[in-house]
């Protein structure tokens, strides 16, 4: 099972979550860590390639959780929507 980091930028965000908002959060989190590097799992836990080193995983609907691989272990970066994912992604080119 691979390391995950959570970075202070993804608790100061899950603050305004409601308790079920950061429950399926911690839940994704955990699916992420469990199943990472099985490929044909990724689907059933909502785990997606962004880009070189770059992750989401869905936390509901609204919500996903992006990583970041670095080192050996996931960063877990920060909770966004689609919008925000795709406003970060074109910020880190090549990642």
């Amino acid at each position: 099972m691979i390391r995950v980091r959570i970075r202070p930028r993804l608790l100061k965000t899950a603050r305004g979550l409601t308790q079920a908002e950061v429950a399926e959060v911690n839940a994704a989190i955990a699916a992420a860590q469990e199943n990472f590097g099985q490929p044909h799992l990724h689907a059933g836990v909502g785990l997606r390639k962004l880009g070189r080193r770059s992750y989401e995983v869905r936390a509901g609907l609204d919500h996903r959780v992006v990583f970041v691989l670095e080192s050996g272990e996931l960063i877990a970066h920060d909770i966004m929507d689609h919008n925000q994912i795709r406003q970060w992604l074109k910020g880190r080119k090549g990642c």
